[in-house]
């Protein structure tokens, strides 16, 4: 992984996100270079810039077939800030001699309190009362009367079941690369996927998976768009009006939201669950953590202390899980 001293070293953003301020790229190369110190010097590239780097920083809109060969060439560590990375084929991450770091830490809890916020508006919304209300009704479903179920145990899974786990009646965790391989669909009421995509659960949510659901099912896709099938769960919808889904992600993105017009269960927003105001920042900073790491511990203490979030070691049957 080390093949050149490190106490200096040159950073490269390949692709950003529109949804950073425009002054992102200067707070993030201000942050990672506040990072040199004595024996150590950390220079940040213009975005896209024709030279080598060190270390690349990549995102969604990353091509792996478009990095140059001289940028490979001299790549030592790959930084993916974006918890999804399907844009990055298991061959390209297999292939690579460097290190791939994702960035699921920066937006698990924005993605966790989104799904949190959406499971309490569909079930407790706080009436609006502007006179005292003598009947004092409120005719809601708590979370101790429903059946929930998790896809996914990675960072944003784990906080849901921590948050969920005293809450909901019923808890089920489907995640069958951590050995919970169990999965009952019989009337279960919510189904909130926290998985990342790979071949195997394409369109895992489909008309077969819905239909074993309860009528009045909710589900809440924050994770990733090709999970559902899209045209399955508009006919189910259709067929089940006193169903609702929650998407933030689709298939298509863009998405054209006309697809969904004729729908009044369904809530659609513009992939924004993990998007918060502090965002910017939280993101220059793991980068520029993980640059200082990369560059300060032994090769061994990094790859333990990132472990959790090293694309390398996330192989099984030939795809990334």
């Amino acid at each position: 992984m080390k093949k050149r001293p490190l106490s200096n070293l040159i950073v490269k953003r390949i692709s950003t996100s529109p949804y950073f301020k425009e002054s992102f790229a200067r707070l993030e190369k201000e942050t990672i270079e506040s990072k040199a110190d004595a024996t150590r010097h950390f220079s940040v590239l213009p975005l896209n810039s024709p030279d080598p780097a060190d270390i690349l920083i990549t995102n969604t809109h990353t091509i792996p077939s478009q990095i140059s060969e001289s940028d490979l060439q001299r790549c030592q560590l790959m930084i993916h800030p974006n918890s999804g990375y399907d844009n990055l084929e298991a061959s390209f991450i297999e292939s690579v001699r460097f290190p791939v770091i994702v960035g699921n830490p920066i937006r698990a809890h924005a993605v966790a309190n989104f799904i949190l916020s959406t499971l309490f508006a569909h079930y407790s919304s706080l009436p609006v009362q502007k006179t005292w209300d003598e009947g004092r009704k409120w005719n809601r479903k708590l979370l101790s009367e429903l059946s929930i179920v998790i896809l996914g145990r990675g960072h944003i899974g784990t906080l849901l079941e921590k948050s969920l786990t005293p809450l909901a009646g019923r808890l089920q965790v489907f995640d069958p690369y951590q050995g919970k391989n169990q999965l009952d669909l019989n009337l279960v009421d919510v189904v909130i996927p926290a998985c990342s995509l790979n071949k195997k659960n394409f369109h895992l949510i489909d008309r077969t998976f819905l239909s074993q659901l309860n009528e009045d099912f909710l589900l809440i896709n924050a994770a990733r768009g090709q999970l559902v099938a899209t045209d399955d769960l508009i006919s189910v919808l259709k067929e089940k009006p006193r169903a609702y889904a929650y998407l933030d992600v689709f298939e298509k993105e863009p998405a054209d939201f006309t697809l969904f017009k004729n729908l009044d269960n369904i809530t659609l927003t513009s992939h924004i669950a993990g998007v918060y105001s502090g965002i910017d920042q939280m993101t220059a900073n793991f980068v520029a953590s993980v640059v200082y790491d990369f560059s300060t511990m032994e090769e061994n203490d990094f790859k333990l202390k990132y472990k959790s979030v090293l694309l390398n070691d996330r192989f099984q049957n030939g795809m990334l899980i």
